[in-house]
């Protein structure tokens, strides 16, 4: 192996770890070394993208492509990016080219079909099916050509056959989870988080009011209350951090306790507790936003976190997303996750986690009293103006109309939903589980649902006890 090959193995594992200035330094000195290496040019413009520079990543990445226009995994790569930041002609185009270099690319299918509103008789249906016929295929390609398939027909309208294509795409993406081990923990934050722990902990806390965590289960429209914040002069949209998970296992590190969050409690101090706080502020500080007010961390499963987050930040402001049970969890279910979400990838799983997370929101809401607003996604979408003034009223900010024209704010979006919040209010999506009644049955009959209106709110006494 030459010494160039052998620095791009080591970035790209420290780029896969997550070391990315790491990674960054080594590609620089590789590009310094030879200019004309378009691996290191690519894997460059992924790192400095996911270090939120998506220009410098698409220059970067448009440079790989002209010395080396052949490999369409650039094209995928660069595809992905533009869509990020909103450049929707330019992602279908390079994820169309992708496609065409590599005919079985099926994620670069699965990206296509995200982001294309398609008819009948769209021959790219037919291109993915013939890929299914190979009897080469891998599961994991499979996974993401049925879940591309099952997009198409769906938009359609062939309904049968698109879930039977989503539900193979889950199946063959064979990712697994302990609905077991997530119930306990469920049962433990309910044991644990009691009036007492608040009271101990009560003035405790950080001053800081900045944060403000927008939770909900994913897919219920935590993106488009992002998106609406972050369209105020005063709010910025960090996006999906994922610094609380670290702060908790920095906290349990902290008691000198081997018990998993959230059993390390009772041996939490007021001084760890000022710690952590201080930690996550840190971790999660913005550059160039000193302008602003707030900091929206909208990782949609902090509802795990949520009494912790409201021990540590007593004034910080925490919005609940809420949406109909079975139109969140189609949505998530027709979801091809990347990262995490890995419960989402059966319906019965699926079922019990959201049981356990309805559970866990009633917990906060008696124990927090007035600290958490529910947002509705479906009265968002019938009432925009009237949600976004109370949304903003509930974080003590003055209505700004640029708030009902979200989807012109120019900001880039990492979720599922980047397609959504560049476009005005639609109500497609609302009462969507209709069309899959037959199929979603027993998660309806799971949580006690018959024929409600969409908005109707679900209170955890419709969902059952905690065994």
């Amino acid at each position: 192996m030459s010494d160039l090959s052998a620095q791009l193995k080591q970035a790209i594992g420290l780029q896969l770890s997550g070391q990315l200035k790491a990674a960054e330094k080594i590609y620089r000195s590789i590009l310094q070394q030879s200019p004309q290496s378009s691996d290191a040019l690519h894997l460059l413009g992924l790192v400095l993208a996911e270090s939120d520079d998506e220009q410098s990543g698409i220059d970067l990445i448009e440079s790989a492509i002209k010395l080396n226009p052949g490999v369409a995994a650039f094209q995928h790569n660069l595809a992905g990016i533009l869509r990020r930041v909103g450049k929707l002609t330019e992602a279908e185009a390079a994820f169309r080219e992708a496609i065409r270099l590599k005919s079985d690319y099926g994620e670069a299918y699965q990206g296509l079909a995200e982001m294309v509103s398609f008819t009948a008789g769209d021959p790219l249906l037919k291109q993915i099916e013939a890929q299914l016929n190979d009897a080469k295929l891998s599961a994991n390609n499979a996974s993401y050509l049925h879940f591309a398939a099952g997009k198409i027909l769906d938009d359609t309208g062939d309904y049968a056959a698109a879930f039977q294509h989503y539900k193979q795409g889950n199946s063959a993406a064979a990712r697994k989870f302990s609905a077991e081990l997530f119930h306990q923990q469920t049962k433990d934050s309910l044991y644990q988080f009691s009036p007492d722990l608040v009271k101990r902990f009560a003035a405790v806390g950080s001053s800081s009011q900045q944060p403000i965590f927008v939770v909900g289960m994913p897919r219920s429209g935590t993106s488009l209350i992002e998106q609406i914040l972050a369209s105020h002069s005063s709010v910025f949209g960090a996006g999906e951090l994922n610094d609380m998970k670290f702060i908790v296992h920095d906290a349990m590190r902290m008691t000198r306790l081997n018990k998993p969050y959230p059993n390390f409690l009772p041996n939490f101090t007021a001084q760890q507790l000022q710690a952590s706080a201080q930690q996550y502020l840190e971790r999660t500080r913005q550059p160039d936003v000193s302008n602003v007010r707030y900091v929206v961390d909208k990782h949609p499963l902090n509802f795990i976190f949520l009494g912790l987050i409201l021990l540590m930040f007593p004034n910080a402001k925490v919005i609940h997303s809420v949406r109909h049970p079975l139109d969140t969890c189609l949505s998530c279910y027709f979801q091809n996750f990347t990262n995490g979400q890995d419960y989402s990838f059966d319906l019965d799983t699926l079922g019990e986690f959201y049981l356990d997370y309805r559970r866990l929101m009633a917990h906060w809401q008696q124990l927090f009293p007035g600290r958490i607003l529910d947002v509705h996604y479906e009265q968002v979408l019938t009432d925009q103006e009237g949600e976004t003034r109370r949304l903003l009223e509930f974080c003590d900010l003055p209505f700004e109309a640029g708030c009902l024209s979200f989807h012109e704010t120019q900001r880039t979006v990492k979720t599922a939903s980047f397609l959504q919040v560049r476009q005005p209010i639609y109500r497609s999506s609302k009462g969507r589980w209709r069309n899959y009644e037959q199929e979603l049955s027993g998660l309806a009959q799971r949580f006690g649902l018959r024929e409600t209106p969409s908005v109707a709110p679900v209170t955890i006494s419709t969902l059952g006890k905690l065994v």
